[in-house]
């Protein structure tokens, strides 16, 4: 047992009645020095509950931590909540099988006496695929990670088939073949077991969906099993694991196939090549050829290029910005400070359904503004529908309601935008870490990875104005005479462009980039 289940985390949990069954969910170390906890739990917890949590883990981190900030978010294993995770888990780990899921073969149950119950209903090709890999045991384990709950899933045989499941397939996004480069690893020693011979380089199982024609796959063998086509004759579905992702293959029999199948165990490394193309607008890859290989042991994935910067803006366009309170605060270029002379901030905020976008939460507004040389220069702002519920709690703090969105544009559909309007720049927010993670995981989805700098407006207030009461923004900001709308993105994000000029006018240099 480890000194935080030990030691740590029962001083926690004796803090207050709420937090019985908090759980550490990730621990990021920043660049200067400091760390962020981030625990979820079934209840909330107040400011004063997460500094007395920060108290605690004063008490056991090294003194060369000059900072340690802690979020506890409440996350309750809502059935809703439970069967979007489940989807988006099975297109992110068994994309083969996912197509054959769709939400309303999902059912969730409120927990009862801490344990959550769900029920998947497949067809006959996809059941036994999910009981003989344990697909439910993965999702449940999954799942725990993500709610305070336990989790016990069964899959329900429908006895049909409403499309040709002879082989498991995947979608795949035809529109993303230009605009995304497929990576690549580089196996050692291939040696053939039946077809031409393969030079060693393979595509990444994740990059399968943005790829299409003769492509080569690489991996660890984890599973294998034979099936008959329609017309009676047997061929193969392996499932190869490269570590990045599962990609399944079809090998239809020759004579040749047929004496050297049984080369082919669970556990062996092999690299493949084969045809992926579309059939009915899904992708099937039927292999041709395979050798066995040596995958490499230190294989790093390599994170993957981003969609280029869209060369026009589509939906969502910067405009100007007024602020009267801002004339003559920097009338003379001599009076910025020489830190900012050449430099590009985006400062961004966003609202969103709630605190987890790993339990499902979705950003509902998005509001920035951009700092060039020391001034700030234009907004850019837009409504985003999150194509889910926005709670009665969440109207009240942010004034979005279901109405105001309806006909708002969904992310997707803004995010290659503020990819654009940010590109070049530094990142800024008050508490960052929230915003850009928000922003970071649902624009990786759509294939644009965001890799800027991040200044996060806290540890610099705290560093520059210390022995204030606290650190929200409404405090700085009214420390500093910076009047605003608050919790509105753009009012917050405008706010805190103006308090980070502040701070550097005082200090007269950047703080450390995240």
């Amino acid at each position: 047992m480890s000194d935080y289940e030990r030691d740590i985390l029962p001083k926690i949990r004796q803090i207050d009645d709420n937090l019985g069954k908090i759980r550490l969910k990730s621990v990021t170390l920043k660049k200067s020095g400091g760390a962020n906890f981030d625990f979820i739990c079934d209840k909330p917890a107040s400011d004063g509950v997460c500094m007395k949590i920060e108290n605690v883990l004063r008490d056991y981190l090294p003194d060369s931590f000059k900072e340690c900030r802690v979020n506890v978010a409440k996350i309750v294993a809502d059935p809703e909540l439970v069967v979007n995770e489940i989807f988006r888990y099975l297109k992110s780990d068994f994309m083969s099988v996912a197509n054959s899921v769709t939400k309303d073969n999902v059912s969730a149950f409120p927990p009862n006496d801490g344990r959550c119950e769900y029920v998947l209903k497949v067809d006959d090709d996809v059941y036994g695929y999910f009981r003989s890999n344990n697909v439910t045991d993965k999702i449940s384990a999954h799942l725990y990670e993500n709610f305070c709950c336990l989790f016990h899933g069964e899959v329900e045989n429908l006895g049909r088939t409403e499309a040709n499941a002879d082989i498991l397939k995947q979608k795949v996004n035809s529109s993303d073949f230009e605009t995304i480069k497929c990576r690549t690893l580089k196996v050692f020693d291939p040696v053939k077991i039946w077809g031409d011979d393969i030079d060693g380089t393979a595509i990444y199982a994740a990059d399968a969906q943005y790829a299409q024609g003769v492509c080569c796959f690489a991996g660890t063998i984890v599973s294998i099993n034979q099936k008959e086509t329609q017309k009676g004759k047997p061929f193969y579905i392996i499932e190869l694991d490269d570590t990045t992702g599962k990609m399944q293959g079809k090998i239809f029999m020759t004579k040749e196939k047929e004496k050297k199948i049984d080369k082919l165990q669970i556990g062996t490394q092999i690299i493949c090549r084969g045809d992926l193309s579309t059939f009915n607008g899904l992708p099937s890859y039927k292999i041709s050829d395979v050798s066995f290989c040596v995958f490499p042991p230190d294989f790093k994935p390599r994170e993957r290029d981003s969609k280029p910067v869209p060369e026009y803006y589509s939906v969502v366009k910067p405009e100007p910005i007024e602020d009267m309170a801002q004339t003559g605060f920097f009338d003379m270029a001599a009076s910025v400070p020489e830190c900012l002379i050449g430099k590009t901030f985006v400062v961004v905020d966003i609202e969103t359904t709630g605190l987890s976008y790993l339990g499902g939460d979705k950003i509902t507004e998005i509001g920035a503004v951009k700092i060039v040389d020391g001034k700030i220069v234009d907004k850019f702002q837009t409504l985003i529908n999150p194509e889910r519920k926005i709670s009665e709690e969440i109207t009240k703090l942010t004034g979005i309601d279901e109405e105001m969105v309806k006909d708002k544009p969904t992310f997707d559909k803004i995010i290659l935008d503020f990819f654009k309007y940010a590109a070049g720049s530094v990142i800024i927010g008050h508490n960052l870490d929230f915003d850009y993670k928000f922003i970071k995981f649902y624009a990786k989805e759509q294939g644009y990875i965001f890799k800027n700098d991040g200044i996060d407006t806290i540890p610099f207030a705290k560093e520059v104005v210390p022995r204030l009461k606290n650190y929200k923004l409404n405090t700085v900001c009214e420390h500093f005479s910076i009047e605003f709308l608050h919790h509105r993105a753009l009012s917050d994000a405008h706010a805190t462009a103006k308090l980070f000029l502040e701070l550097v006018g005082i200090k007269k240099e950047l703080p450390k980039f995240m």
